[in-house]
């Protein structure tokens, strides 16, 4: 790496520019691509220069070409993972990436990480990288990374996570070419050390194109030979072959052999292949580097290979027969001289015998790529956990079906954690058949256990009907079966087979009760809360949310008193305590923080978005939404789009709907009866509510009659009253008699969905008084909108109670009350103003006009009025209006007889009274 940096101006200066920016606080990618030999390295060793002499803490990493490394390998160069055993394999891997990310940019320090070969990177490192970029965007990094721009050379964890990064701000690709004529011909007679004639520089450039690599390999030969004779090997094993026939046989047959260990190696492990003692080796290493061929490192009694095409093109030298049997002396040699560090090394063993077990030698194969897939899922690797157990199943032909099952379920776990949902499913049929061959009925039940219903059809119906296969086995645990049936009862209310639910998960938590399996307890706890959350089950859910709750406590694991702490935010909602659910919500979010992962900050993201809007700050409620639509994107979670369009409806509900929420959603969104039923009320609502009635109707009929929709008990409150608004909007009488029969027994509770709360709809009696003022009952309605402004005012839901005193003027002013009408005419519309709630501004001015036309008194007679009321005399009365003072009298004496008063103190008391005097 040392010399002059050659023909590279242009893209040192790009490097640079971006290495400033970074430096000012905005982070920067760049990947240098090209192929082999192309100067990646040289470039990136430059730029690592220009950075420690900007005061920049420069840090370097390689990749492994060879998947034998630990897990996170790419991350442990860059900062200190040892604290691996502490995370979650499921729950902390964001937690953990996180920490990767403050580690990688320490305070006030501004970062250069350079990522050498990162196109073998695994994939693990990668995520964390994307996911420490996205965190750090406003931070001083510049991450340069080499990638060889080749078909095939890409790991595929790289293939996969490629596209993720360059989609970041601040990415950038410079791919590097070959150098020009003139600059090929300076690093030429550089390599060569004397002077090269021109034509022999100009054939030297045709031949190699201006790649650095080969123009170094001839200059080295130049410089040997002294000679201008000029000869460039046809192939890169010509030229390695060219480099190591001036060495030793003992150093040639070391590197040899050492190739299958990889880039980086032990020379201890190098030295039993050859059958010699490490300190024969010794002089052998020490030509190898002074050739060129290998370099020391930081890692006591280890070298590296000094390219990687040299490694390549020795490995490609070598006979397959003499690899198998190198492998064999490989994975001999690390379990002889690493007998206590073994786990460590199982990555490389698993593949030192799987490359052996072509000859017949699996077991050895099998158990160690099971090690090395146990490691990686322990350290949250999982990506990594399931290639190496999908080794383990290549070797696996002679196993039990019992252990090819576990084995099978082992991925399936992998898989899932890592977002291969049908992978996973794949994993778990195919487990479930072994354990039919065997007879084994709790590899059969766990099989059953893997998946978690999604809300998808035919998905949850086979996790329910593999529950109560399973569950036929009599010779099953109470733990297991208490597990299988609060899976078999989760599967069947998303698949609304809601008969049989609550015996069910009752069972499920009466086997556990006294066996101190937190795990299962907790399984059994969220069927019962999932059984439960029909409107009489109020009580029972504030209950379950106390034990579940209490249990995270007492085994000190916040992912599960972040259930119970879920479950209390849902209760306070139901029961209109909007004042509590924020001191929970910080109580949820502290759960959330420590348990790490995309669902549960998901769970967080939606309760917040719900509470704000609860609250009437639908900025802020949307903003959230929408970060929380973002997150179920990327995990693609079904729940997730369903939730961001019922919060849009309902802060368009009092803002004015938006365009989204006026059209179905995507027909794969709604194929499901259930999901026909929460897209079609989702849409004929805003359609309703934005005068598009004819269109709402038509939606609202394809639904079929109310008393037959299949709702979800979660769903029931929610689907009714807003059912009940569109049957009012669009005149189903009937429908609406249907509606008010149903909300009347809930009165006293709020309406929300009561398994996961992602939008708030006010008071029963809000619901109901719009049913009841529909029929006719105007006495009935305005005690129902009285006690809903109450609900709504004591609970500080702010648009919700704008909503209810709008309604309620409505019925007062039917009455004839003009004067009450205009008091909460005049008590809602500051609020809705400054609410942003532009159409129930309009409602309530209009309300406003109409009370005011009611009394007949003109604008001239209503100024009167006022001035009446702060005591004016009609002379200055007469003054202030420019009337003449007769005038003046006979304005007061109309606004006497049209009131029906006598006395001028009646009109300044009705003046004060209906907020006129002002």
């Amino acid at each position: 790496m040392s010399g002059p940096l050659i023909g590279r101006a242009r893209e040192f200066a790009d490097l640079a520019a971006r290495l400033e920016l970074a430096v000012g606080g905005a982070a920067q990618l760049v990947v240098c691509a090209g192929e082999a030999g192309i100067g990646k390295t040289r470039l990136a060793s430059e730029l690592a220069e220009r950075a420690r002499r900007r005061g920049m803490r420069t840090v370097w990493a390689r990749a492994a070409e060879l998947p034998d490394v630990p897990p996170f390998w790419l991350c442990r160069q860059i900062v200190d993972l040892d604290d691996l055993d502490a995370v979650d394999p499921v729950l902390g891997r964001v937690a953990l990436f996180d920490r990767f990310a403050d580690r990688l940019v320490p305070a006030d320090t501004a970062v250069l990480l350079v990522v050498d070969d990162i196109h073998w990177a695994d994939e693990p490192s990668l995520l964390a990288l994307v996911h420490a970029l996205r965190r750090l965007r406003d931070r001083p990094i510049m991450v340069c990374a080499t990638e060889r721009a080749a078909p095939g050379e890409a790991a595929p964890g790289w293939r996969a996570i490629k596209p993720k990064l360059l989609a970041e701000p601040n990415a950038y690709t410079l791919t590097l070419h070959g150098l020009a004529a003139a600059e090929s011909a300076a690093y030429l007679r550089g390599e060569a050390e004397r002077p090269i004639p021109d034509p022999l520089t100009a054939r030297a450039h045709e031949m190699t194109a201006g790649n650095p690599f080969y123009l170094r390999e001839l200059g080295r030969a130049l410089r040997a030979t002294n000679s201008d004779e000029l000869t460039v090997p046809a192939t890169l094993r010509a030229v390695v072959a060219g480099r190591t026939a001036t060495l030793s046989p003992r150093a040639q047959q070391f590197l040899r052999a050492a190739s299958i260990l990889g880039g980086q190696f032990a020379i201890a492990v190098a030295a039993r292949l050859i059958d010699r003692p490490a300190l024969d080796c010794l002089a052998a290493v020490d030509e190898a580097v002074d050739a060129g061929l290998l370099e020391l490192t930081d890692t006591a009694g280890e070298v590296r290979f000094g390219h990687a095409l040299v490694r390549a093109a020795l490995l490609d030298g070598l006979p397959l027969r003499e690899r198998i049997l190198l492998h064999t002396k490989a994975a001999h040699a690390i379990e002889d001289l690493y007998p206590e560090a073994t786990a460590a090394h199982a990555a490389a063993l698993a593949r030192h015998y799987a490359q052996a077990a072509v000859v017949g030698q699996r077991e050895p194969a099998v158990r160690w790529a099971r090690t090395a897939g146990d490691i990686a899922w322990r350290e949250a690797a999982f990506e990594e956990a399931v290639r190496w157990y999908g080794v383990a199943l290549e070797h696996a032909a002679d196993l039990a079906a019992t252990d090819r099952g576990r084995l099978l379920l082992a991925r399936a776990r992998a898989r899932l954690a890592a977002g291969d949902r049908h992978g996973a499913r794949a994993d778990c049929v195919a487990a479930a058949g072994s354990a039919r061959a065997a007879a084994a009925p709790e590899v059969l039940a766990e099989s059953m256990l893997v998946l978690e219903p999604i809300g998808d059809l035919v998905w949850d119906r086979d996790i329910h009907d593999g529950c109560a296969e399973a569950l036929r086995a009599p010779e099953l645990s109470d733990a297991l079966r208490s597990r299988l049936l609060a899976r078999s009862t989760e599967a069947a209310v998303y698949l609304g087979r809601l008969t049989g639910v609550e015996e069910s998960s009752r069972r499920a938590l009466a086997l556990v009760e006294d066996a101190g399996d937190t795990e299962t307890l907790v399984a059994a706890l969220r069927a019962r809360q999932l059984a439960c959350t029909a409107p009489e089950f109020r009580q029972t859910r504030v209950e379950l949310a106390r034990r579940m709750t209490e249990t995270g406590t007492a085994a000190r694991s916040p992912a599960t008193e972040m259930w119970g702490r879920l479950w209390t935010v849902d209760s306070l909602f139901e029961h209109g305590r909007l004042d509590a659910v924020g001191a929970e919500l910080a109580r949820l979010r502290w759960c959330v923080e420590r348990t790490g992962g995309p669902l549960p900050r998901w769970h967080l993201l939606v309760a917040e978005a719900a509470h704000a809007q609860s609250l009437g700050e639908t900025t802020e409620a949307v903003r959230t939404a929408e970060r929380a639509r973002a997150l179920a994107e990327t995990v693609a979670m079904p729940a997730g789009y369903g939730a961001y369009r019922s919060l849009l409806t309902m802060v368009g509900h009092h803002i004015g709907h938006f365009p989204q929420t006026l059209e179905l959603p995507p027909a794969q969104l709604r194929g499901e009866v259930r999901n026909r039923l929460f897209t079609g009320l989702g849409t004929a609502f805003p359609l309703a509510e934005s005068g598009r009635l004819e269109e709402a109707a038509s939606v609202y009929r394809g639904l079929g009659p109310p008393e037959r929709w299949d709702i979800p008990p979660y769903f029931l409150t929610v689907a009714v009253a807003i059912g009940a608004a569109i049957a009012v909007a669009v005149g189903a009488r009937e429908d609406v008699e249907y509606f008010a029969d149903r909300l009347a027994a809930w009165r006293g509770a709020h309406v929300c969905v009561s398994g996961g709360t992602a939008t708030y709809h006010g008071p029963v009696e809000l619901w109901l008084g719009k049913c009841v003022a529909a029929l006719g009952d105007s006495k009935e309605a305005r005690e129902l909108f009285a006690t809903a402004v109450a609900a709504c005012e004591g609970s500080g839901a702010a648009g919700f109670a704008v909503e209810a005193r709008c309604e309620l003027a409505g019925v007062l002013l039917g009455e004839g009350d003009r004067d009450g009408a205009l008091a909460q005419v005049r008590a809602a519309l500051p609020g809705a103003r400054a609410r942003g709630m532009s159409p129930w501004v309009r409602r309530l001015e209009q309300l406003h006009t109409a009370a005011q036309e009611r009394d007949g008194l003109s604008r001239r007679e209503r100024e009167v009025a006022r001035l009446v009321a702060q005591g004016l005399s009609n002379r200055e009365i007469a003054a202030a209006l420019v009337l003449s003072e007769r005038t003046a009298q006979n304005h007061v004496q109309h606004i006497l007889t049209k009131l029906g008063f006598t006395k001028r103190a009646q009109i300044a008391a009705w003046a004060q009274r209906t907020g006129d005097a002002e």
